[in-house]
C-alpha cells in the first residue's frame, strides 16, 4: 500500500550515464536534467567534503581541490562507486524542488564500455547506485536511447524482464 502512494507522487525516471555527461529525464514530461559528472572534494583532516558538482566543480582548482569522475577509469564503467552514489543523489534532488522527495522508479542506462552486454557485477554495481541515491525500483537498461515523450517505464521494464 505505501508503494502504490508513493507512486502518486513520485516520478518515473531515466538515468543515462557516460563519462561526460549525466542526464536526467523525467517519463511524460519534459522536464530534464544534465551534468558533468565531476566532483570537487577538499580534504579535510577527518573527512573528504564535497565543493562543487557539475560545471560548477569542473572549472575549480587550487589549493586543497581536487577534481573526481567517477565514470571515468581505463577498464570499468564506475571507478568511485561511492562517489557515483552522490551524483545520482545530486540529480535526483535537483528534479525533486519541494521538501518532500518521494522515491522514484528509475531505468539506468549505461550509454559507454557495454560491448557484450553487462556482466552480473555491473547489473548489480547500477542498480545498488540508484537504489543508494533513492530510487525504490530500479531497471538496467540496454539498447537504442528511450524517447521519455513516448515511451513508459511500464513497457521498457516488461521488455527489459522478457530477455
Amino acid at each position: 500500500m505505501f508503494n502504490w502512494l508513493k507512486g502518486l507522487v513520485s516520478k518515473d525516471l531515466l538515468i543515462e550515464l557516460s563519462e561526460t555527461k549525466v542526464v536526467i529525464k523525467v517519463f511524460g514530461e519534459r522536464t530534464c536534467i544534465e551534468y558533468e559528472p565531476v566532483l570537487a572534494l577538499v580534504d579535510e583532516p577527518t573527512q573528504t567534503r564535497i565543493k562543487a558538482i557539475g560545471r560548477e566543480a569542473a572549472v575549480m582548482s587550487g589549493e586543497g581541490v581536487r577534481l573526481v569522475n567517477p565514470f571515468s577509469h581505463p577498464r570499468m564503467f564506475v571507478a568511485s562507486f561511492e562517489l557515483a552514489e552522490k551524483l545520482l543523489q545530486y540529480g535526483i534532488s535537483q528534479l525533486h524542488s519541494s521538501g518532500f522527495r518521494a522515491a522514484p522508479r528509475v531505468i539506468v542506462h549505461q550509454l559507454e564500455k557495454t560491448e557484450g552486454g553487462l556482466t552480473d557485477i555491473e547489473d548489480r554495481v547500477l542498480r545498488e547506485l540508484a537504489l543508494g541515491a533513492g530510487a525504490r525500483e530500479v531497471v538496467i537498461y540496454l539498447g537504442p536511447r528511450i524517447n521519455t515523450t513516448f515511451e513508459h517505464y511500464e513497457a521498457i521494464k516488461r521488455a527489459q524482464h522478457k530477455k
